[in-house]
Parts: C-alpha cells; sequence; structure tokens
C-alpha cells in the first residue's frame, strides 16, 4: 500500500514536472514571436529609410542631374524609360516622376511620356516591378529644353519622385 502511494506521487512530480516544462516552452515561443515580430517591422521601417534617402539624392545622380542641385533633366529621363537594364540598378519596385501640372489628377488619367508625346505627357515611369508596395515620394526641379522665338532655354518646373519599397510579408 505505501509502495503505490509513493508510485502515484512519483507520477504527479513527472506530471507537474512535464506541464512545467511545456508551460515554459509556450512563454519562449510566445516571446520569439514577439520578438520576430518586432525584426519584421524594423527590417521593413529600415528599407522604407533606405528608400527615402535614396530617392532625396536621386535628383542628384547623373542619369538624372541637369546640372543644378536637386534637378532632373526631362531630357535624360525620357531616355531612360523603359530600359531594362534600370529595372535592378536602384532598389527601388517601382519608379515615376510626376510633373506639377498632373499634382490634382489620378495615375490613371495622366498621359504617360513617351518619345512620341514628349514633353507634353504628365508621367515618366522608369519601371514598375508590379509587386505590392509602399510608396515613398520627395520633391525634385525637372527641367526640359524649349525653344521659343528661335532661343532654346530650360523650362523648370516642380515635380514629385515617387519610389515603391516592397512590402515585407507577415
Amino acid at each position: 500500500m505505501k509502495n503505490k502511494k509513493s508510485q502515484l506521487k512519483i507520477q504527479e512530480m513527472s506530471f507537474m514536472l512535464v506541464a512545467l516544462v511545456l508551460f515554459f516552452a509556450i512563454i519562449v515561443i510566445f516571446a520569439f514571436a514577439i520578438i520576430y515580430s518586432n525584426i519584421q517591422k524594423t527590417a521593413s521601417s529600415v528599407k522604407e529609410e533606405r528608400t527615402f534617402s535614396s530617392i532625396n539624392v536621386l535628383a542628384n545622380s547623373p542619369e538624372f542631374n541637369c546640372g543644378k542641385t536637386n534637378c532632373i533633366d526631362g531630357d535624360k529621363l525620357i531616355n531612360i524609360l523603359g530600359e531594362k537594364q534600370y529595372f535592378n540598378f536602384w532598389e527601388f519596385s517601382s519608379l515615376k516622376i510626376i510633373r506639377y501640372s498632373a499634382f490634382n489628377s489620378s495615375e490613371d488619367k495622366m498621359i504617360k511620356c513617351s518619345l512620341d508625346n514628349y514633353p507634353e505627357c504628365e508621367i515618366f515611369e522608369v519601371y514598375d516591378k508590379k509587386i505590392p508596395e509602399r510608396k515613398i515620394s520627395s520633391f525634385a526641379v525637372l527641367c526640359f529644353k524649349e525653344q521659343e522665338n528661335g532661343e532654346v532655354y530650360d523650362k523648370c518646373e516642380i515635380a514629385k519622385i515617387i519610389a515603391g519599397t516592397e512590402k515585407q510579408e507577415k
């Protein structure tokens, strides 16, 4: 009889230890889930900040610059539209420049720029990888050559640079 009581107490103790181990395992798994979630948010935030800083210096890159600070050369820009080598040149998932005249229009109503309709267009779509993204924008000056009364001059206006950064899957 005494032997059965001690066996029962050993079983109770072992079940209690198993329950305690499972309890702490669940706590550890929950803690890792919270830490992993924070790491994903931080990674997404860092990616967005890197995109924002990149578009701030984009207008000064040799591919776009018109010789002035924070100025995009429309003539250079029109020549790189649709070029496949720029798909992976920047870390953006998409890159667009919108002229000031189209700021109040929806994107589907804007006239897309091409060699045929330049400079009478409103949106320069450099590339778009067509993936889920968060759009980040900044402003710059957009200049292009115009001719009036036989003289060529730079016509400049404000433009919005919109770059997409890939959304992180949850």
